[in-house]
C-alpha cells in the first residue's frame, strides 16, 4: 500500500473516532495557500485531497504520522487525542506493513458562532434584568 492509500485509510479511521468533528491537514499554511491561489489563479491548486488529510512522512528509516483534528465537547480532548493515536496505530498494524515511530495529532480550535435563538434568548434575559444600569444610578 502506498503512502496516499495509507493516508486515505487513516483519514477515514480518524473521522470515525468518537469525539472527532473534523480532520485537517497538518500543514494549515498549505491549506491557506490553496485557498489564496484558488481566488486568483485560473487553474485551482490542490495540495490536499479531502480524503487524504493524514501525512505519512518517511525520513531516515523512520515513519512519522501527522494530522490535525477538531473535537466536540462531549468528552475531554485528551481522551479523544489518545483514541485517535490508538486508532492510527491499530489501522497501521492491521492493514499495512508500516509501523509508525511517532504519531502527532494536533487539536484545532474551531469556534461555532452563537446560534441566533441563543443570542435572542440572552438579549431577552438581559432586557428583563431588574438590576439598575449605570445610567440609572444616582449621582454620588
Amino acid at each position: 500500500m502506498d503512502d496516499e492509500a495509507i493516508s486515505r485509510t487513516l483519514t477515514g479511521g480518524v473521522r470515525r473516532v468518537p469525539g472527532v468533528t473534523g480532520v485537517y491537514p497538518p500543514r494549515p499554511l498549505a491549506a491557506v495557500a490553496e485557498t489564496v491561489v484558488d481566488a486568483v489563479a485560473p487553474v485551482p491548486l490542490r495540495l490536499h485531497d479531502p480524503d487524504v488529510l493524514v501525512d505519512v512522512d518517511r525520513h531516515g528509516g523512520r515513519v512519522h504520522v501527522v494530522t490535525g483534528i477538531s473535537v466536540d465537547g462531549g468528552r475531554p480532548a485528551a481522551d479523544t487525542l489518545r483514541a485517535v493515536g490508538e486508532r492510527v496505530r491499530d489501522l497501521l498494524d492491521s492493514g499495512t506493513t508500516t509501523t509508525a515511530d511517532l504519531v502527532s495529532v494536533t487539536v484545532h480550535l474551531v469556534e461555532d458562532p452563537v446560534p441566533p435563538d441563543h443570542a435572542a434568548a440572552a438579549a431577552a434575559a438581559a432586557a428583563e434584568d431588574p438590576r439598575p444600569t449605570d445610567a440609572s444610578q444616582p449621582d454620588r
